[in-house]
């Protein structure tokens, strides 16, 4: 037995003749004593039970170079067992916010998705759900997709009543500002399939507002809180949030602000932070763009993700967990339907020419060669230890920097800077779940 090609393993300080090991690739997480470590190395016998269980955990295998050809089907094996279909719809690129660093920029306008268009999507998804599907997906977007409340129950009702005569299951989310997310609202597009909203919070009211105030300039922070408060025991809600190098201090005073209003974890689904993204030169660019991060791998940004997520966990929050990279380039059955019925594979290319794979008339056409599917099966991307959490990273982030996507997007000194962190904050407060 061979140790996996996958596989970190750290010190563990709570016990120095052991080693933490973590497989990037199963997820799974054990400590094991040093000498059978080393004994693995030195390709040297175990006991039956060492062995069924670290093959279990995915650490050791019967051969890595199989285990390296194997990773190559990683997403085939992924979609073939795959029975939904997810589709995002931008609605409109309409907002009634003037969010200093909006990646849509110039995009954005008076653009709505037609009744004849909310037409062809339902037919467009129809057509491409065979019988095998059992679930349909919609992740309702904009601009601000609440704008278009009309257009979600009418392409809900429409899509609900047909999943549900093929005994399959019909469900919604919806990324929102969240200013129109009312109590109202709520009760209502839960009928037609509502099962979550991401609602953004730059930090505690003063620098929230100067990133997402509305349009007129005035603050939006007490609306949002108001309405997550009337809103949060009817559908769930997830706590967004995008900071700088400039003000990533201040999101844990809307943690601590968040819990002394009740908004406690009972109430909040799920809590995540992210940078914001540097826009490119040019025509997308918004005029008073704050600025943000144009990769993973930036020196500043592992520590400081780090320290968010260790404020969110520590509070009892739940957040993103460590898992394989699955994005939706790679993932079969998974579209981003613009207004204008113009088909993409990432939300991040709408707009972006010479990235549209199809329209709903016409359906969509092979993407391979368009976005570079498996461009990281190559023997540097295989061979790495990273390459489950990885897989060529983000189209998006490696366009925003090169103006193409011709080669990956590795995340290696990003990971290098910050698993073995995320890892053991993992470890810390499951076990402090535990212990409750």
């Amino acid at each position: 037995m061979q140790l996996s090609n996958y596989l970190k393993a750290y010190p563990y300080e709570e016990s120095p003749d052991h080693l933490l090991l973590f497989s990037t690739l199963k997820m799974s997480k054990i400590l094991l004593k040093k000498k059978t470590y080393h004994a693995i190395e030195n390709n040297e016998a175990l006991s039956s039970s060492d062995e069924a269980l670290l093959s279990k955990l995915g650490m050791i295998v019967h051969d890595s170079d199989e285990e390296k050809l194997a990773a190559l089907g990683f997403f085939d094996e992924i979609n073939a067992k795959k029975t939904g279909l997810n589709i995002m719809v931008v609605l409109n690129l309409d907002c009634n916010f003037a969010c200093t660093y909006c990646y849509e920029g110039g995009m954005k306008g008076k653009l709505y998705m037609s009744d004849e268009t909310a037409d062809q999507l339902v037919d467009f998804i129809k057509n491409n759900f065979p019988l095998h599907k059992k679930s349909l997906l919609i992740d309702f977007y904009g601009g601000e997709p609440l704008l278009s409340i009309g257009l979600i129950k009418y392409i809900s009702r429409s899509l609900k009543a047909f999943t549900e005569s093929r005994g399959a299951s019909y469900g919604f989310t919806l990324v929102s500002n969240g200013s129109l997310f009312t109590k109202k609202t709520a009760e209502e597009l839960i009928a037609f399939g509502l099962q979550g909203v991401k609602i953004c919070l730059d930090g505690p009211a003063e620098t929230h507002n100067q990133s997402r105030p509305f349009k007129s300039g005035a603050g939006s922070f007490d609306t949002l809180i108001k309405n997550i408060k009337e809103t949060c025991d009817i559908a769930k809600i997830g706590i967004g949030g995008n900071y700088t190098r400039n003000n990533y201090e201040k999101f844990p005073l809307l943690l601590n602000y968040l819990t002394t209003e009740g908004l406690t974890t009972d109430k909040i689904a799920t809590v995540k932070f992210d940078p914001v993204t540097k826009q490119p030169e040019g025509e997308f660019a918004p005029p008073d763009s704050m600025g943000g991060c144009a990769s993973i791998n930036e020196p500043w940004l592992s520590g400081i993700a780090a320290y968010l997520r260790e404020e969110i966990l520590k509070r009892g929050y739940n957040t993103q967990k460590l898992m394989p990279m699955t994005c939706m380039v790679e993932s079969a059955d998974s579209y981003v339907v613009n207004f204008n019925g113009v088909i993409y594979k990432c939300p991040g290319f709408i707009g972006k020419k010479g990235y549209e794979v199809g329209d709903l008339l016409t359906g969509a056409r092979d993407y391979v060669s368009v976005y570079n599917l498996g461009i990281w099966k190559n023997e540097n991307c295989t061979g790495c230890e990273y390459l489950p959490l990885c897989f060529g990273g983000c189209r998006y982030m490696k366009f925003l920097r090169d103006g193409n996507i011709d080669t990956v997007d590795c995340q290696k000194a990003y990971l290098d800077a910050s698993l073995e962190t995320l890892v053991k904050q993992d470890i810390k407060y499951k076990l402090k779940k535990d212990k409750r």
